[in-house]
């Protein structure tokens, strides 16, 4: 398990490393989901045909960061 220094470490180098969506640039946002925390895309959630063909042949940027159900960090 890890502790809340660990934890808020682990989610700053997670996203000083990766401020915005490598497909788009749009600024990247910390989410959380249940017992895990994400770092994704701001548009990611976009509506539109444009931006969902887009999504599709350039995958923006989603991935865990850490999963404390799991105790696994990226």
């Amino acid at each position: 398990m890890f502790d809340r220094v660990t934890v808020l470490e682990t989610i700053d180098s997670a996203f000083d490393r990766q401020r915005v969506c490598a497909a788009c640039g749009a600024p990247t946002v910390l989410r959380t989901e249940g017992n895990v925390v994400l770092l994704e895309c701001s548009e990611l959630g976009a509506a539109g045909i444009l931006s969902r063909i887009g999504g599709f042949l350039m995958p923006h940027t989603q991935h865990v960061v850490i999963d404390l159900s799991e105790a696994i960090a990226a």
